[in-house]
């Protein structure tokens, strides 16, 4: 069964919206559960929890953790209890396909250097053309699982090309050490601690401009029409986050190196291939229909027309945050 329809079955029988008003902290205030995976990309949300601005600005807000963008959407869709989460754009295509009870509300990090594809040499990959025949780790369904497949075809080369082993983000690092797969094609940090621990085993072959990878935080639409003055808030501190990102950028790295406990010399590589910023463009509508385009083309769904992504996006919230950030052509405010 494609993966894609069995993600629909998997949630079948739990669309129901959720009615009930979300408990309230004890200033009164409302409560957002935001599923945020743990990767720097996710960094204004461990700087603005750090910092208070959550607690500022309310609402309050409670991070559950998740190993991937993947997983923290699947799980806020298909069980109650979460409002929010963060996720980069192939889980939000992978899910489009069969519903429609979410929405962007905002990107808050977009990167064309994030996601790569590393090798070892010692299983006879030096160049793009010897991943043919070889086995790549991928966490399917995701923007690693759609950047092999671009990167593939710069090279001449289709998935058909190669062999790919599914699993979590988290877990290919050791997959690669331990020989499982020849190759990996993920987000960092894992590609540089892979890199590291590789050493001269390493080969990273070059991918730059080949994607641009979106993380946007995405709503429940119940939730959005409950409480939209609730997600104006919630961008509000993360608007401010961002700011001391921007200007503080060694404090704001010490903040995520404890919050995540990874070792600084890891977010000092990776720091700068992240633009931090709020962001509702063009580009992402763009980039969501060339993905669904591709997850048709590649029999990841049983689907056969792109969805309408105008109708996965809410502006509202972020238009009264910072206006000038939205420039989606054709978006109209919220019904």
């Amino acid at each position: 069964m494609a993966l894609l329809g069995l993600t629909a079955l998997l949630g079948a029988g739990i669309f129901l919206a959720v009615t009930q008003q979300p408990p309230r902290s004890a200033s009164g205030s409302e409560r957002i559960v935001l599923a945020a995976e743990t990767v720097p990309h996710a960094s204004p949300v461990w700087v603005a929890q750090a910092k208070g601005y959550f607690r500022k600005h309310g609402p309050q807000v409670e991070i559950r953790e998740f190993e991937s963008g993947r997983t923290a959407l699947a799980t806020m869709l298909n069980r109650e209890g979460i409002d929010l989460c963060t996720a980069a754009q192939t889980p939000v295509i992978s899910h489009s396909f069969t519903r429609d009870d979410y929405a962007i509300i905002g990107g808050m990090v977009y990167s064309d250097r994030d996601v790569k594809l590393l090798a070892r040499r010692d299983r006879g990959v030096h160049a793009p053309q010897e991943l043919k025949g070889r086995t790549v780790g991928i966490t399917r369904g995701s923007s690693g699982h759609f950047f092999l497949s671009l990167f593939l075809a710069c090279h001449g080369l289709e998935l058909a090309d190669v062999q790919t082993t599914d699993m979590e983000a988290t877990r290919l690092t050791g997959a690669l050490l331990e020989g499982q797969v020849d190759a990996i094609a993920t987000w960092e940090p894992h590609i540089y601690q892979a890199r590291s621990a590789l050493r001269d085993q390493a080969v990273l072959l070059p991918s730059s401009d080949i994607y641009r990878e979106d993380f946007y935080f995405i709503a429940r639409k119940d939730f959005i029409r409950r409480h939209p003055r609730a997600l104006e808030r919630f961008l509000r501190a993360i608007e401010m986050s961002q700011r001391f990102i921007l200007e503080n950028g060694r404090d704001a790295r010490e903040v995520v190196r404890r919050r995540l406990q990874v070792d600084g010399a890891t977010l000092d590589a990776t720091w700068d291939d992240f633009h931090f910023t709020l962001f509702l463009d063009q580009s992402i509508l763009l980039s969501l229909e060339d993905e669904a385009r591709w997850a048709i083309d590649n029999r990841l769904t049983d689907a056969t027309r792109v969805p309408n992504y105008l109708d996965y996006i809410y502006a509202d919230a972020l238009k009264a945050v910072k206006p000038e950030a939205v420039t989606i052509v054709g978006k109209e405010d919220w019904p």
